[in-house]
């Protein structure tokens, strides 16, 4: 309620720093970002250096350009397998599909574990692709999950997804929240004072 604007000016601003950018890369020459990798002679060190802070550091061996061969690829040179298909939100998904396609209540009772990472967020994207900004109805989707929960539990939670989680998270739980509720609580036998404990990471 307190912030000034709207978010088509955001949007706009967006417009003007793409525009800039194209500008800049049009009188380096370059008509593509895969251009600009390992460019690091397109780099100005002039006026870093120039401070006082940073007088007497040495870069040349940060922005050394070896002797790459032109057939040489310099971008995309392996594919990347960041485990998406291991995701415990492929589950999730699944068994919200009664909410996803219907808008009917779901409640799913799971364990969870520090590997698994980003917890709802590929959930949050399939109720974002189906309902837009707006998402379900609060507690449409309520998830219980029992354990320690990896970095970034809740990223991005679309409304009407809850996530309860009874034990404790890492960094980052709810990062750039979107609606979705989530609830961190100890597990019932858990005795020690709350004062000296720290039930999630860092950056909540």
């Amino acid at each position: 309620e307190t912030v000034q604007g709207q978010p088509e000016h955001v949007v706009n601003y967006f417009f003007f720093v793409a525009e800039e950018v194209r500008e800049l890369m049009a009188q380096l020459g370059i008509r593509k970002f895969d251009e600009l990798i390992g460019r690091a002679d397109l780099l100005d060190m002039k006026k870093g250096i120039a401070h006082w802070k940073a007088q007497g550091l040495d870069y040349s061996r940060i922005f050394y350009l070896p002797p790459v061969p032109a057939e040489v690829p310099r971008l995309h040179t392996e594919t990347q397998d960041h485990g998406l298909d291991k995701a415990l939100d492929n589950q999730l998904i699944a068994l919200a599909a009664p909410a996803l396609e219907k808008g009917e209540k779901v409640n799913i009772d799971l364990p969870v574990r520090n590997i698994n990472r980003t917890v709802g967020a590929m959930l949050s994207g399939q109720v974002a692709a189906r309902y837009g900004h707006a998402g379900l109805p609060n507690d449409t989707i309520h998830i219980r999950l029992n354990g320690t929960a990896g970095q970034s539990f809740g990223a991005f939670l679309a409304r009407g997804i809850t996530l309860e989680l009874v034990g404790e998270g890492n960094d980052y739980v709810g990062k750039g929240l979107s609606g979705g509720r989530i609830v961190v609580r100890p597990k019932a036998e858990f005795r020690g004072a709350t004062g000296d404990n720290i039930i999630v990471g860092n950056t909540v």
